[in-house]
């Protein structure tokens, strides 16, 4: 049963923007911010100790809305999370890390969504953009799901950080907010959590740009974020919050992952003894056609 939305029509949002040495793309991020057409926003800018020239950048928008908090000492990225979202003030809190930037009426389409208590997450498609060529592309071909979709978040992984705006309210049922002991999937944990206890609700509009370059952590550090969804799963069966359906849908996610790291490491003998075991599917057929393309190809396709 559908409960009446007690949110307020003009909701605050708290657009949180973690940075560490972000000063490359921190203009035109800031900028998307400044420039939603929904208004009723703070921007909480949470400096984890940056040596470059990020302060500076911040300090040129002169606007009561923008923020700043420095950070004593560098934390790693989800406890800065935390952090900021305990220094924010909205209802709603949103994040726009530094490297990527919205499309104005993000805020202005998607705070509507929450048209009822039982939506804890609304969020939209992401415009894919390569920093060398520029060119873009949707994330998600398919349209995206909305009501319960936990089942979704585990294998498809529908909505991003970058993408989600979601009610303060439902952040502070999750024990411990962040999962700290993560580098790279504590976003992924996160969603998988919080999609336990509330419904999302969505726009299948691209409202951001998450920016592919060389930098971008989680690429060069494919081999963390397999050993983390391993140690990831190993803790949620001792916690028994996933069907036997769901953790099977991770297993698979993280053989995938795997097979894809093995065969971009030209390790095509050992990526064959995993492939065998791997479901007949749609992806098993990605695999293969992966297996035999040049890497230089390869390699092109995963930056885009």
């Amino acid at each position: 049963m559908e409960k009446k939305n007690n949110l307020s029509s003009n909701p605050l949002v708290s657009v949180i923007i973690n940075c560490f040495n972000g000063e490359k793309y921190l203009e035109e991020c800031l900028s998307s911010i400044l420039n939603q057409s929904y208004k009723n926003w703070e921007v909480i800018f949470w400096d984890n100790h940056s040596t470059d020239n990020s302060k500076k950048i911040f300090h040129e928008f002169e606007d009561k809305r923008f923020k700043y908090f420095f950070s004593s000492e560098h934390t790693f990225l989800y406890e800065a999370r935390d952090l900021a979202i305990k220094a924010s003030n909205g209802s709603l809190f949103a994040f726009c890390d530094v490297d990527d930037y919205w499309e104005k009426e993000k805020l202005e389409l998607l705070v509507p969504l929450f048209n009822n208590d039982n939506i804890g997450v609304v969020y939209s498609n992401q415009w894919m953009l390569n920093d060398n060529s520029k060119k873009k592309k949707k994330r998600k071909k398919k349209n995206l799901p909305s009501g319960d979709i936990s089942s979704k978040i585990i294998s498809e992984q529908p909505a991003t950080i970058n993408t989600a705006i979601i009610k303060k309210s439902e952040y502070f049922k999750l024990e411990g907010g962040f999962n700290k002991n993560y580098q790279i999937i504590g976003d992924y944990d996160f969603f998988v959590r919080i999609s336990k206890n509330c419904l999302f609700n969505c726009s299948q509009r691209p409202l951001t740009f998450y920016r592919l370059h060389s930098d971008n952590f989680t690429k060069k550090n494919r081999d963390i974020e397999i050993s983390e969804l391993e140690q990831w799963i190993q803790e949620i069966k001792r916690n028994y919050y996933l069907s036997k359906k769901d953790i099977n849908l991770v297993n698979e996610l993280i053989l995938y992952k795997k097979i894809m790291d093995l065969i971009l490491k030209n390790k095509k003998f050992s990526s064959i003894s995993y492939l065998l075991r791997y479901p007949n599917n749609l992806k098993k057929i990605k695999l293969l056609f992966a297996l035999i393309i040049p890497i230089s190809l390869l390699e092109k396709k995963k930056e885009f």
